[in-house]
């Protein structure tokens, strides 16, 4: 095997893109034994090999991250917030965790100042920060992407019902997120509702038969549907690979056959 890896390396250099190609997708088969190598030439001072080696790590990275946002998915229970970094890096591929994970830190940290434990303190907490709620006919990926929506606030309202619960939670009021009457709120014990598209209004009372209640998983799986549209409305190939992809494999598929030309290719095309 480490001949194979080492006689595969070497063409990395080639002059010849269809077989730097080759080379590349026989490497990636066996991406778990060229970490090592990869980190150690990645500053090479040849320019077109360098290239070439953050070409297979950018693509290793990738393929990791849509692994474990699947495995994030199959868990019975998961932080939200760790979800919701996990679909924003799908966009946002060279975010660090680590830096929104600071921006979340000092949203919840803020919140110390006003206890939100009940509907009506986080309302008053979220509209103070100045949270606000897009229309739903606005397509934007910042929309559905958490660090963008940390710095200016405005976001899609089912991922600000996500925040307001996670900050919820800190203060051990339990809330659950639901859509009712075409928009979706966060609704607590009682069956008071919080409607972020509104303002943040508060109703005293919901049918609950008239809510459809969202999962932490459906939650996802839409915020990365919804940056999966914005990526073919914009025809963005690489991220209709990349977003495209890690839905797939949510739904058990390995490719994306199933799309139409352009953005599929089969030797019919």
């Amino acid at each position: 095997m480490r001949k194979k890896i080492d006689s595969l390396i070497k063409l990395l250099d080639d002059e010849n893109e269809n077989i730097v190609k080759t080379a590349m997708s026989e490497l990636l088969k066996h991406e778990d034994d060229i970490d090592e190598w990869l980190a150690h030439h990645q500053e090479s001072h040849n320019s077109r090999l360098r290239k070439r080696i953050h070409q297979l790590q950018a693509i290793i990275t990738m393929r990791r991250r849509r692994r474990d946002f699947a495995k994030l998915l199959d868990k019975e229970d998961f932080s939200l917030i760790d979800g919701l970094i996990a679909v924003h890096q799908q966009w946002y591929d060279n975010d660090s965790e680590r830096a929104i994970k600071n921006m979340w830190d000092k949203l919840e940290e803020k919140s110390t100042r006003f206890a939100p434990d009940s509907l009506e303190k986080l309302a008053y907490f979220m509209r103070k920060c100045g949270f606000s709620s897009v229309d739903p006919d606005e397509l934007q990926a910042d929309y559905f992407c958490l660090g963008p929506i940390l710095e200016e606030m405005t976001g899609a309202d089912f991922i600000l019902c996500a925040i307001g619960m996670e900050i919820a939670a800190k203060w051990k009021l339990e809330l659950r997120i639901a859509r009712f009457v075409g928009k979706f709120a966060l609704i607590d014990g009682s069956g008071k509702a919080l409607f972020p598209y509104n303002g943040w209004q508060l109703l005293p009372h919901v049918v609950s038969a008239k809510c459809e209640f969202w999962t932490k998983k459906q939650l996802l799986q839409l915020a990365s549907t919804m940056l999966f549209l914005f990526s073919v409305s914009s025809d963005s190939f690489r991220y209709i690979h990349t977003i495209g992809h890690s839905l797939a494999g949510l739904i058990g598929e390995d490719d994306l056959g199933f799309l139409p030309y352009p953005y599929r290719h089969t030797e019919e095309d």
